[in-house]
């Protein structure tokens, strides 16, 4: 994964907001099926999520949709 590529939640990761997440929360698995990585510090990508949130991610929550050049 580097920068510029399009990538979405895992499906763990998915599953794992589902079943742990308050009544109250927001469901956001739906503005996790895309967003683009703008940065990295080589522990977190920093993903920019297609609601407008920036948020760092584990490598290991998100997978590549599509590579960039």
């Amino acid at each position: 994964m580097k920068v510029g590529d399009l990538v979405k939640w895992t499906d763990i990761e998915e599953c794992y907001h589902i079943a742990c997440s308050r009544l109250n929360m927001p469901d956001l698995t739906g503005v996790r099926k895309c967003g683009i990585i703008v940065d990295n510090n080589g522990t977190n990508f920093f993903v920019r999520w297609e609601n407008g949130d920036l948020r760092a991610q584990k490598p290991t929550t998100i997978e590549v949709l599509s590579e960039s050049w």
